[in-house]
């Protein structure tokens, strides 16, 4: 982001909590007494991509872009298109994952240090199971659950978690930044410029775990001031994937294929399928099997999305244009 479009601090700060605020009332309330039903079985479209596609996938952490689009991503890679995956965090705050893969009882910085190194090497598992080169992936290594705070502060902070106030991780794409968000945009903005995509995959702004929506408002807050400067396309198509909801993915055995999200709880998207191939749903639930750090804590929700189709949703543009806007 270029410096012509920094403002006040205070005023930044106030503009991003008062779009959050914004946001939290747009999205529809949280029912925790009653699940949601299934809409009426009504068809999803095809996803269409443009031919030959160049595909930049921002996942928040190692497991996300299988979970989410493991069958695309292998379809992709094997016809031939280029594809890029890049892990925002290394998922290494996670408490119970450290528990139960360490045999701890209380983790320390060290061992979430040794989950962090041991989720990178399972994400590089991982994609060579979909066909990505070791080069294809990109670690970013910022906070584990810190994207919220680096989103509405900007400053610099340090994970509760590690200990670390910069990526720790072998392999990252900048070691030298700071948790801070301006970097994490930065960074962004570099791989997004360097790769020119014609299509994004991101996270849907109202994924209900912070690090998935703030993911995506990263995102598009690079893509927009890429776009100003005429360095992407205005027509880059971004798609988003949800991940986290309260009521969705539908429990194991109600469906084989993914229904839409309920529009009155994910609001302002059309979503899209891609129907998959009995060879790509067994390579994703490989892909899956790769991460056995989450394997047993996750199960659930593994299971949940080791479907025939995988979903994607274009949200309205004028709400991605207000998320450009708070910064």
């Amino acid at each position: 982001m270029s410096s012509a479009t920094r403002s006040d601090p205070a005023r930044r700060a106030a503009a991003r909590s008062l779009f959050l605020l914004l946001l939290a009332l747009s999205a529809p309330p949280v029912r925790g007494d009653v699940p949601s039903q299934p809409a009426p079985a009504t068809p999803l479209p095809i996803l269409a991509l443009p031919p030959h596609p160049r595909v930049l996938f921002f996942s928040p952490h190692p497991d996300d872009e299988s979970l989410a689009a493991g069958g695309l991503i292998y379809r992709l890679v094997h016809a031939g298109d280029a594809v890029r995956v890049v892990f925002m965090t290394n998922g290494d705050g996670y408490p119970w994952a450290a528990q139960e893969d360490f045999h701890l009882k209380k983790p320390t910085d060290t061992d979430y240090l040794a989950l962090g190194e041991l989720r990178q090497r399972e994400a590089l598992a991982a994609a060579q199971r979909l066909g990505l080169a070791k080069r294809h992936v990109s670690f970013l290594g910022f906070p584990d659950g810190g994207l919220a705070e680096l989103w509405r502060a900007h400053w610099s902070r340090t994970s509760p978690y590690t200990k670390e106030d910069s990526p720790p991780y072998p392999g990252t794409v900048d070691p030298n930044v700071d948790y801070d968000g301006q970097d994490l945009t930065s960074v962004i903005a570099r791989l997004l410029r360097d790769f020119q995509p014609t299509v994004v995959i991101m996270p849907h702004p109202y994924d209900t775990h912070l690090d998935h929506a703030h993911t995506s408002y990263f995102v598009t807050e690079a893509v927009e001031a890429l776009q100003a400067r005429h360095v992407l396309p205005k027509d880059l198509l971004i798609l988003t994937y949800l991940v986290h909801d309260p009521f969705w993915p539908p429990a194991p055995g109600t469906c084989t294929e993914l229904p839409a999200p309920s529009a009155s709880r994910v609001p302002d998207t059309t979503w899209a399928q891609v129907k998959l191939t009995p060879a790509e749903v067994a390579v994703k639930d490989e892909a899956l099997a790769r991460y056995r750090s989450q394997v047993e804590v996750m199960a659930d929700l593994f299971h949940r999305f080791q479907r025939e189709n995988e979903l994607f949703g274009r949200v309205k543009s004028e709400i991605l244009a207000k998320i450009a806007a708070v910064h």
